[in-house]
């Protein structure tokens, strides 16, 4: 949302993130049309099924599982205790044991951590005193401790995998570093362009564009499409209001919608939104709230927001001034994608970095004296796709950036796809300094559209932090945790995919 080039490496991050996370052998490189680049490779081991549950309570490390020779760990009161020699010396720590004392110490970097067994406090070289929810206890010789409680006073991330039933553990600092070794220019010109900014910043975007609808029969028809946008980002939380004029849409659909075209017309034709983005995602949508009650459901008085899943962290995506590299976008994506099967998240920002390093890393950037031009076409795709193995490529796209010493920048993309299925063309391109960015382009279709946009952004310090939900009496329908009879989408008759209605769950605050 920043910036047009913030705007182009997330998708480009979090397609390389999905690829692997979605099928670790087939990697995707696309735009907002869909993929445009797909390379697959022969599965490693056959099958892709889910592994079996464990009946016992495994460890992994930065990806590894954990061998442990005597005790085993264990979930005592919801708390996953392990082995501590074992795990500690997993995360690279140096483990010392004074079996007179009974104390252990454990140094890693600048931190050191010493503990009395059997009891619950860790004392750290600074002298100050931490307080475990349990105490360590003896097991077959080894000493028990709860994982999550000293992994993340060394400073690592701790997430549970219940259809693995494994203790995931990962030195993110190390991972995002490793990563961002091989981005040093990307990273660079993401520090130019917020360095004179500092600590949350406000957006304000406009993006505006006419649709031109071909039809030999009936005549031409052109039609507008906008959305302005307000947004104040921190490093907690994100909020925006704005307005759309989506009619464009309708006319598009207007064969699906049948009687309904014209209702939906004027619903998107001035379509305001406000939302809210944190640990969790609230949106206020009075067209759509309007739309439900009309259609039956039983909504709460007042003004309503719709609730659902949280948001990655939104400092490791950039959205405060100087927080955002691309290790950190990337490990924030593989977070997202990742939220149900936490063991895959080292794999598969492994994979994602490896792939987007191939694609985008400083290697892929040519100097010319004191800038750095990229460029990614079919020629350079092909070796790519062969530096992977990969078996098939596709790639109609030729994209070119230019990262300026200065801070600014500058990018060009042309797509052209020939008759099969359809002829498609599409041109865009745009500049970006550090305060202001500018896009422009054309979508031509054969015998369908030709459409023209242009969008500019500009950037600054916010002296308002955003707020992190809404307030406390507001009226809330949460959409993950529904519990009415839904309303299905041949009810509405504007809601469904390609194969047919979807249903929406709607329950009172």
């Amino acid at each position: 949302m920043k910036k047009w080039i913030s705007l182009f490496l997330t998708l480009m991050l979090a397609l390389a993130v999905a690829a692997p996370a979605a099928a670790a052998d087939t990697a995707v490189i696309g735009g907002a049309g869909g993929p445009t680049a797909i390379f697959v490779t022969t599965p490693k081991g056959g099958s892709t099924a889910a592994p079996a549950r464990p009946s016992g309570v495994s460890v992994q490390v930065n990806g590894e599982n954990v061998t442990f020779p005597n005790a085993s760990p264990a979930v005592i009161n919801g708390r996953t205790m392990v082995p501590m020699r074992a795990v500690l010396e997993a995360l690279g720590a140096t483990v010392d044991y004074d079996g007179e004392t009974g104390t252990v110490q454990a140094r890693l970097g600048d931190v050191t951590l010493t503990h009395v067994i059997g009891t619950d406090a860790i004392q750290t070289a600074s002298g100050e005193k931490l307080t475990m929810d349990t105490t360590s206890y003896t097991k077959n010789g080894s000493t028990l401790v709860p994982l999550r409680f000293f992994s993340q006073a060394l400073g690592y991330e701790v997430y549970w995998d219940e259809g693995a039933h494994t203790a995931v553990v990962i030195d993110k600092a190390s991972a995002i570093a490793e990563i961002d070794k091989s981005f040093t220019i990307l990273n660079d010109l993401q520090s130019r362009q917020t360095e004179a900014l500092d600590g949350d910043l406000a957006i304000d975007m406009d993006f505006s564009g006419e649709a031109k609808l071909l039809d030999s029969i009936n005549g031409d028809r052109t039609l507008p499409f906008s959305m302005k946008l307000s947004a104040i980002c921190g490093s907690e939380a994100m909020n925006a209001e704005g307005s759309m004029d989506l009619s464009a849409l309708a006319a598009l659909m207007k064969e699906d919608l049948g009687e309904q075209a014209e209702a939906m017309e004027a619903m998107l034709k001035d379509l305001s939104f406000k939302m809210i983005c944190g640990e969790s995602m609230w949106m206020q949508i009075p067209a759509l709230t309007d739309l439900l009650a009309q259609s039956g459901a039983a909504l709460p008085e007042g003004e309503v927001w719709l609730k659902t899943a949280g948001m990655p962290a939104l400092s490791a995506m950039g959205m405060n001034a100087g927080s955002s590299t691309i290790g950190g976008a990337l490990y924030a994506l593989a977070e997202m994608a990742d939220a149900e099967v936490p063991v895959n998240i080292y794999k598969d920002l492994t994979e994602a970095a490896r792939l987007l390093t191939s694609v985008m890393g400083d290697k892929t950037f040519t100097k010319t004296g004191e800038d750095y031009s990229w460029k990614l076409d079919e020629a350079k795709t092909a070796q790519l796709a062969e530096a992977l193995g990969a078996s098939a490529v596709d790639f109609p796209f030729t994209m070119e950036m230019t990262v300026k010493a200065d801070g600014s920048s500058s990018f060009s993309m042309e797509l052209a796809i020939a008759e099969d299925p359809i002829a498609v063309s599409m041109t865009l391109s745009g500049t970006s300094s550090k305060t202001e960015s500018a896009v422009k382009g054309r979508l031509q279709v054969k015998n369908v559209c030709d459409v023209t946009f242009q969008g500019s952004s500009k950037i600054s310090a916010s002296d308002k932090a955003p707020v992190t939900a809404p307030p406390a009496d507001a009226a809330v329908i949460d959409l993950d945790n529904y519990a009415a009879a839904p309303l299905t989408g041949a009810d509405l008759g504007i809601i469904g995919g390609a194969d047919g209605p979807t249903a929406i769950f709607v329950t009172a605050a």
